[in-house]
């Protein structure tokens, strides 16, 4: 299996930052501020949003984020984030780095992030990329075909095109990406690598971005805003992982996060169990996800000049 997603979640290098529990908790209150922005433009504008991910599994077994965590996830119907990204620009472009697939250039990835300007949070994704400011994830729930032969088809080009996107970003990347597995003395996770590599050399001919729009304009394909299964085929667990019936996960309820009530599926249950099996019990210490960071790490002007004294 080619997929490093989880392998990334998992894995420890050389030159991230460690966070420590108070630039942890830092974190946590800057991403909950973006994600009150975002729910301000969904509500005010009756467009449907959901927390996903880790974020839905912190609302329900938490209430709010889960005590490690580091990021913030959202789910969004595909007609809602057509109608989401435009308003959020007007009225919060002065505020926030909107990245999405089509609409910024030299960007990597088939989901989009509202990333906060004046910040700087590096990912692996981020090695090239000028706008590293602290971010929440944005998922968008896709119609699918409810032909079953059809669904499928397009499930093969979601997971194809997303895979090419992928071994792509590992070529431009990849003095970055076998620093990483040499620093982790990973070396099942560098052959992985090498592979990955050698296989976006061999289309390296395709620029990046002409694949972040053929993936995401193949993940949106399909019309039918009443279709009877959604998928979110950017989600950890892909096309066919991460297939719903419609009913289940675009409909909404409120629960309440850090104090706040913000919107998850309405079979969270299903949702949950989908994702993590049994969510309520808690992981061991070697199945905790965490994100890997890079230099420079900071969540204000004042923290940016504490950090540039401290790593140069």
């Amino acid at each position: 299996m080619l997929s490093t997603v989880n392998a990334f979640k998992h894995m420890e290098s050389a030159g991230n930052v460690v966070l420590d529990d108070e630039q942890l908790h830092a974190l946590q209150k800057t991403l909950n501020m973006i994600l009150a922005d975002v729910v301000s433009v969904c509500e005010e504008n009756n467009i449907t949003y959901t927390l996903g991910g880790g974020s839905a599994l912190g609302a329900v077994r938490h209430h709010g984020f889960i005590p490690w965590d580091d990021d913030i996830d959202i789910n969004m119907p595909r007609k809602d984030y057509d109608r989401f990204i435009p308003i959020f620009q007007r009225k919060f472009g002065w505020k926030y780095w909107i990245h999405t697939p089509q609409g910024t250039k030299g960007y990597n990835l088939l989901l989009s992030r509202i990333r906060l300007k004046g910040t700087s949070v590096v990912t692996r994704e981020d090695f090239k990329n000028k706008e590293a400011g602290a971010f929440i994830d944005l998922f968008v729930m896709e119609n699918t075909f409810n032909n079953a032969l059809i669904r499928n088809l397009h499930g093969v080009g979601c997971c194809g095109l997303g895979f090419l996107v992928s071994c792509r970003k590992f070529y431009r990347d990849r003095k970055e990406m076998m620093k990483m597995a040499s620093d982790a003395g990973e070396d099942k996770l560098a052959k992985v690598f090498r592979m990955k590599i050698v296989i976006g050399f061999l289309i390296s001919f395709i620029s990046l971005d002409t694949l972040v729009k053929a993936g995401d304009n193949w993940n949106r394909i399909c019309k039918n805003d009443h279709s009877k299964y959604i998928t979110v085929p950017t989600g950890r667990k892909y096309f066919w992982g991460e297939m719903y019936l419609r009913k289940d996960v675009c409909r909404t309820r409120k629960v309440l996060y850090d104090d706040k009530l913000y919107r998850v599926p309405r079979n969270i249950d299903l949702y949950l169990k989908n994702l993590y099996g049994d969510y309520m019990k808690l992981p061991s210490q070697d199945q905790i996800e965490k994100h890997i960071f890079f230099k420079p790490f900071y969540l204000s002007l004042e923290d940016k000049s504490s950090s540039e004294r401290i790593y140069k």
